[in-house]
């Protein structure tokens, strides 16, 4: 009973293609995906300080909600289950890109002068794109008859890139030219940059013991460099102007174990488990005061020890011709081990909270060869257990020369409550800027990926 072929996309070739340019295909692929590992996707303030929870490994992958820990992804199957790379048939390639825009909308409780509650005001607006790209090869080392199954993937998954812009202006009714503070005469002008990405250099292998069960493993390299830039130009009092930067080079190792079972001909399983990583390096401060016109340059070990996670999954493969496949998963992860050096204390000091992260996704396919995907995500925040995320993805995939191009599209939308970035100085023009200690939040991330795999 070969299982595979109902979900391996080996067998699906478009008549006629040419298999002797795939060579070319391949090196194309892997030069743009690596010229590329510069980029990061964008993510909400909510997820700065230790990465994005909504990753990005490929269009085909993230059409349908980012599934993988019961259902073969090539060489992602990596990270999400690597006993599923035992079910490699021949080589398969896959290379993409995104582009990742992130909106950011913040709000205050306006109320009139009666101290009763009107609206909430739009106080902060932010518009960013990112662009970021993912890379992948699986195949059958030692040929159709062996029991190994080998990947190789590159991977983001902590992004940090965050980015907050503001215009303090001046709310006085005056004129320009009256001797008075004039009408939006500019304050402060102020950002906090957040950049980088840690990334996955992962290679995993799987081993089939027969056709019901396979295991695996995989390391990963972590390696990355997170930038954080905090800086206020102040023209009232300039003396209050500073910029503030801190780069943290880290990298560590961590290990996937998976296994997967058939239950029969239509029913599949998935479960694996991710180790802790103890991302470590080198923490560079440099920090420039106008007040005292002086730079001070500090270097220091630091960590970040990023938690476990568990992940189970289930693949559904109706009686349908042409087929279609239905996969759901649920990922847990433990946030409330994560350590940070910067907070001292072994018992969560910033009060994290635990994650689960449902994904469901289907894949029909057609007479002609297209498929069709949708996707669902629903995923808790490790810093506010209310801010709640879904996710809503579509995609397709095409033949194309000897593999297949796929696209897809993602929305999501979380609301938090948030501390401001920066303070808002109630001394300036009487209380024109006396504001409630913290801001509503609105974030919409919109993301636009294509990607191609070719087998050979």
């Amino acid at each position: 009973m070969n299982t595979n072929r109902l979900h391996n996309e080996g067998d699906r070739r478009t008549a006629g293609s040419d298999r002797s340019h795939v060579p070319a295909v391949v090196l194309v692929l892997l030069a743009v995906s690596l010229l590329m590992a510069g980029a990061a996707q964008a993510v909400p303030q909510i997820n700065s300080p230790y990465g994005d929870q909504m990753g990005w490994f490929s269009a085909e992958v993230n059409a349908m909600g980012g599934t993988g820990a019961a259902l073969y992804r090539g060489g992602y199957s990596t990270v999400f289950n690597p006993a599923l790379l035992s079910r490699a048939e021949g080589y398969r390639l896959d290379a993409g890109m995104v582009l990742d825009q992130e909106h950011e909308d913040r709000f205050q409780p306006l109320f009139d002068s009666f101290d009763s509650y009107v609206t909430d005001a739009a106080i902060a607006s932010n518009r960013h794109h990112n662009f970021a790209t993912g890379f992948a090869v699986a195949g059958r080392p030692g040929g159709p008859e062996s029991p190994f199954g080998a990947g190789l993937s590159l991977t983001d998954r902590y992004p940090f890139d965050y980015t907050f812009e503001e215009e303090l202006r001046n709310p006085s009714p005056f004129p320009p030219g009256t001797g008075e503070p004039a009408r939006d005469m500019i304050i402060e002008e102020r950002a906090r940059e957040v950049s980088g990405t840690l990334r996955d250099l992962s290679v995993g292998v799987g081993y089939t013991f027969d056709e019901h069960v396979s295991l695996g493993a995989a390391a990963h390299y972590a390696f990355g460099t997170r930038t954080e830039i905090m800086r206020d130009r102040d023209f009232v009092t300039p003396e209050n102007s500073y910029n503030r930067r801190s780069d943290f080079d880290m990298d560590g190792v961590n290990f996937t174990l998976g296994a997967q079972g058939v239950i029969s001909e239509r029913i599949q399983v998935g479960v694996a488990w991710e180790s802790k990583l103890s991302a470590s390096g080198d923490w560079q401060q440099t920090d420039f005061d106008a007040a005292v016109d002086s730079t001070s340059e500090t270097m220091t070990d630091a960590y970040f020890k990023y938690p476990q996670s568990f992940r189970a999954g289930l693949t559904f493969l109706p009686r349908s011709d042409p087929r279609t496949v239905f996969t759901m998963e649920l990922e847990y992860k433990t946030w409330s081990d994560l350590e940070d050096w910067r907070v001292p204390g072994d018992d969560n000091p910033q009060h994290l909270e635990d994650t689960t992260d449902v994904r469901i996704g289907l894949q029909h396919s057609f007479y002609n060869g297209m498929d069709a995907r949708f996707g669902f995500r629903h995923y808790e925040s490790y810093l506010d257990k209310e801010a709640t995320a879904s996710v809503f993805s579509a995609g397709v995939g095409a033949p194309f020369g000897a593999g297949m191009f796929s696209a897809s599209m993602e929305l999501a939308k979380v609301t938090s409550v948030q501390a401001h970035q920066f303070p808002y100085p109630a001394s300036y023009f009487g209380n024109s800027f006396v504001v409630d200690p913290m801001a509503r939040v609105e974030d919409t991330r919109f993301r636009i990926g294509a990607g191609y795999k070719v087998e050979f």
